[in-house]
């Protein structure tokens, strides 16, 4: 089953924004707004709510639901506990960051449960300061079994964004890992937790043999530039 998204902010042009940030990493994804009150006013709308929920559900797809503020909390869970259906999920994540790596897994084809993981990871993959030392001879299988190839960014806005989410799709169809830096090559979040900017050598690596071919793919389209 499809997961989609409903943001819930008290803002109806931050949730409207948000969405559209989060559907150009996710295009296949549905991710409605449900921001501000019924007459545009700031606050949150029961109904509005409600409506943007049963809307998706009415699609056949599962439900995950993301909010700004406290009170947004609160109305979504009424919302929920109303409606009693397991397909809908509410997690206490970051609004952006949030949004952002739940839609990319959703796009991914992942299930509810780890599309809600991926949300609520966001907050701590921003916390924890990642180690950003590249390894070294690229392009080859070192002694302990890792392939690895160096490539030098060429996007404007370094892996960020667009960028970051294509790899993370590129990454999402091998069976195994591939890193970036050390950091997971599928999790968008991950990646752009890097501040990898342009022009900086970075490096893609897998233990797995079936995952060379996703690292000579991820590598050459870094150093071609994906935001295109």
């Amino acid at each position: 089953m499809g997961v989609g998204l409903v943001l819930v902010s008290h803002s109806d042009s931050l949730a409207k924004g948000l969405a559209e940030l989060a559907s150009q990493m996710a295009e296949d994804v549905e991710i409605v707004p449900a921001g501000g009150l019924d007459d545009g006013s700031i606050g949150t709308s029961y109904e509005k709510i409600e409506a943007a929920i049963t809307g998706l559900r009415k699609k056949g797809l599962a439900v995950l639901a993301l909010t700004d503020l406290g009170s947004a909390t609160m109305t979504v869970e009424a919302v929920l506990e109303a409606l009693e259906d397991r397909e809908i999920v509410f997690e206490d994540a970051p609004f952006v960051e949030g949004t952002i790596a739940a839609a990319v897994a959703a796009q991914q084809g992942s299930e509810l449960w780890d599309v809600a993981g991926a949300a609520t990871s966001a907050a701590i993959l921003y916390a924890e300061k990642l180690d950003t030392t590249p390894m070294s001879d690229s392009g080859s299988e070192d002694a302990e079994g890792v392939f690895k190839r160096d490539a030098v960014v060429a996007d404007e806005a370094g892996l960020h964004a667009r960028p970051a989410a294509q790899i993370a799709a590129l990454a999402g169809e091998y069976d195994g890992e591939i890193l970036i830096n050390d950091a997971e090559a599928d999790s968008i979040m991950s990646i752009m937790a890097l501040g990898i900017k342009k022009g900086e050598t970075v490096t893609v690596s897998t233990q797995d043999p079936k995952c060379w071919a996703g690292v000579d793919r991820i590598a050459e389209a870094i150093a071609e530039g994906l935001d295109k």
